[in-house]
């Protein structure tokens, strides 16, 4: 994984890195696995660039701790711009930029706008052909959604541990439309850690990734897999959505294991009589071979979000257990509830309070975030 970056390891980062993900996620999934087109008066293709931006100030303290290093506030800025740039009706480049955080911050020490630095979380070519779409280049392989899903301020803290993001590899996705079960997309993935240039930062350097450094995954070899289902438009289930998931990392340098994953989640969106919108997600991870071991953990996330008109609460929960081969078992947990208001102008201002326990540590975090999505099409 990145860095063997996680949110325990952040300690007051908790959802960061989904608004920065889900900004290329929900872009490219907008335009997979068939690219729209874009025509001029006379009907012809015409090349388009399109993509969105997501700001976010934030603020987390963490104000109470068995461990009083984690005790400390962190005030920070992230923005995250992911851009699709359509060459031909079945050529598109993509591209993802990320300006956030890239440092931990010192033990018991505030931090206010520091350790800021600008990477490039996506870059590739994809190919849409009908139903089919491939990408190659650097981009995050399918394998889970609640580190994506799971609403709230803190929600996707623990099952970020097990996402998938700056890949070097290939992809494929193929889409089926109107099967009796509704709409299937199966999708298979080929990669490594991302090991180049631009595994580093400017502004503040989050440091190359080297082979050397070791961790699951990180190979400079496409010996690493991932295999996706999601399912949508199920007859007679409005909102429903599914998802199946496999993932093989191969160990790095100083693992004593390969790491087998497997993924299921479900969730729904839907209106209520009242006008109320609901939205609850659950998903079951479990893996061999965690993190390069001889364990095994398995991760229980489960989501509930309200909605009515520009008011929006959240509760979420993660359950997080590590069998440890030779040792006691960790059970680790993390509770939060959130909510918010979105003003007319689209910023969208959210506290959120959050209890997580990580390896016997008890921690309380109180979160703010203010967030605004901006889009741009050339598109006619």
């Amino acid at each position: 994984m990145r860095h063997g970056d996680n949110m325990l390891e952040r300690n007051t980062k908790f959802s960061r890195t989904p608004i920065i993900e889900a900004s290329v996620a929900t872009l490219l999934a907008a335009t997979s696995p068939q690219m729209a087109w874009a025509e001029d008066k006379n009907g012809a293709f015409s090349p388009f660039v399109e993509g969105e931006l997501e700001l976010e100030l934030g603020n987390d303290l963490t104000f109470r701790s068995d461990d009083p290093a984690n005790e400390l506030n962190d005030l920070y800025f992230s923005g995250a711009l992911a851009v699709v740039f359509g060459l031909t009706p079945w050529l598109s480049v993509n591209g993802g930029l990320t300006f956030e955080p890239v440092l931990d911050p010192l033990p018991a020490t505030d931090r206010y706008f520091g350790d800021l630095g600008l990477y490039v979380d996506t870059l590739n070519v994809q190919v849409d052909i009908g139903n089919l779409s491939v990408v190659a280049g650097k981009f995050g392989p399918g394998f889970g959604t609640a580190w994506d899903v799971t609403p709230g301020v803190f929600g996707t803290g623990f099952a970020e541990d097990y996402e998938l993001a700056e890949m070097i590899g290939f992809g494929a996705t193929y889409t089926a439309e109107g099967l009796p079960i509704g709409t299937v997309a199966v999708g298979g993935n080929v990669f490594f850690v991302d090991t180049t240039a631009l595994s580093d930062s400017i502004f503040t350097s989050r440091g190359r990734v080297m082979e050397s450094d070791g961790g699951i995954g990180n190979t400079e070899r496409l010996d690493n897999v991932s295999l996706a289902i999601d399912g949508s438009d199920v007859p007679g289930a409005e909102g429903l959505f599914w998802h199946l998931g496999y993932s093989h990392l191969s160990a790095g340098l100083g693992d004593v294991a390969d790491q087998n994953g497997f993924a299921g989640g479900i969730g729904t969106e839907r209106e209520l009589s009242n006008g109320m919108v609901l939205t609850a997600n659950g998903e079951i991870a479990y893996f061999d071979g965690f993190g390069g071991t001889p364990d095994d953990a398995i991760y229980l996330t489960g989501g509930l979000s309200l909605a009515n008109g520009p008011w929006h609460g959240e509760l979420a929960s993660t359950i997080r257990r590590i069998n440890v081969a030779g040792g006691p078992n960790v059970n680790d947990l993390l509770v939060q509830l959130s909510g918010g208001h979105e003003f007319d102008n689209g910023i969208d201002v959210s506290l959120g309070y959050a209890f997580w326990r990580d390896a016997g540590i008890d921690n309380h975090t109180f979160g703010l975030r203010l967030t605004k999505t901006l889009e741009f099409s050339t598109r006619n």
